[in-house]
């Protein structure tokens, strides 16, 4: 649910006045949280690589029974996904990432929606409950 414009004007004066009085609490508040990088955010090499170790994976259960040294691909293709999934988590803090790519594309869709439907509802409501 998006907020109006005032009150996004008041979230503004409200996160301004708060930087203006402690410093320190703006800084460590504006940086972003996170234990490695750019925290969390699903690169395109972390879903290659769980792609390929899953691959991995299933191939070695499947060809197991031909001979054990396939059970060895299994668990170097389990350990494959796990290490991209804490690489993805730790974050690399340089790589290309999905939510990069999509914030641009849901800010545009997002702002033609405001444009339509969503106004008309808000200004009805208003309309509604201001004449009262």
């Amino acid at each position: 649910m998006s907020l109006s414009e005032q009150e996004q004007r008041t979230l503004r004066e409200i996160e301004e006045s708060l930087l203006a009085d402690d410093p320190k609490f703006g800084a460590s508040v504006s940086e972003p949280a996170s234990f490695g990088g750019s925290g969390g955010a699903v690169t395109l090499r972390g879903v290659a690589l769980v792609v390929v170790g899953l691959c991995m994976l299933i191939g070695g259960v499947a060809l197991a029974q031909q001979s054990l040294w396939f059970i060895a691909l299994s668990i170097a293709g389990f350990l494959v996904m796990f290490a991209a999934g804490v690489w993805m988590l730790r974050g690399d803090g340089s790589g290309y990432s999905v939510e990069k790519r999509d914030s641009g594309v849901r800010a545009k869709k997002s702002a033609a929606r405001r444009c339509g439907v969503s106004d008309k509802l808000e200004e009805n409501f208003r309309r509604r409950f201001e004449g009262r």
